[in-house]
């Protein structure tokens, strides 16, 4: 019988067996048998564990396969929220810019506003120019109401509404005569223009 050092000629050729027994002993017979038998289990065994293996082989790697697939859908997402992320920031920056440039507009509406009231001490100048006031007045608002939209969401409230001018026709100050008759009072281009003409 084939002991452990044999092992590794058990994998022998066809030719290293007689095509026929007639002829031998049948000690020698039997023998052959004996090692014909142990190598047929070996290669069935090694066979099989061939098989076993190559399947674990598949199995990883169709595992390393959807672990790729799975990290480059990861790393496209990612890259899609950065794109978005510098996006948003990019419109954040913009509209900072555009509130920084409205808010800038009205400071120096407001400073022209005031520097032509600068003498106001002087109550014969406020009353011979009583229009650059109420356009002062008018860039104030302006200021204040655009802080009270900029502040009011901050704090979680909806944006406070601006109330629009006396424009209702039923109000005497409405209507188009008060129009023409006190035009600094009003925000429309007609009323600012008259209100240009009068100084």
């Amino acid at each position: 019988m084939a002991t452990p050092q044999q092992s590794s000629a058990r994998f022998r050729p066809a030719t290293d067996f007689p095509k026929t027994i007639a002829q031998l002993p049948p000690v020698e017979a039997e023998q052959l048998y004996t090692e014909m038998r142990d190598c047929l289990i070996f290669t069935n065994r090694s066979r099989a564990q061939l098989v076993r293996r190559n399947e674990e082989h598949k199995q990883k790697t169709l595992q390393l396969r959807a672990n790729v697939a799975q990290m480059q859908q990861l790393i496209n997402q990612l890259e899609l929220d950065k794109q978005q992320l510098a996006v948003k920031n990019q419109q954040v920056v913009a509209e900072l810019s555009q509130q920084v440039q409205i808010m800038s507009g009205h400071f120096d509406q407001l400073t022209a506003a005031y520097d032509a009231i600068a003498d106001i001490d002087n109550p014969v100048g406020f009353m011979a120019q009583p229009n650059r006031f109420f356009r002062f007045i008018q860039a104030l608002k302006a200021v204040i109401l655009f802080w009270r939209d900029e502040k009011e969401p901050l704090l979680g409230e909806p944006p406070s509404q601006v109330l629009p001018d006396h424009t209702n026709r039923t109000n005497p100050y409405g209507t188009d005569a008060d129009r023409r008759e006190n035009p600094q009072m009003y925000q429309d281009p007609a009323s600012i223009n008259r209100s240009l003409l009068d100084d």
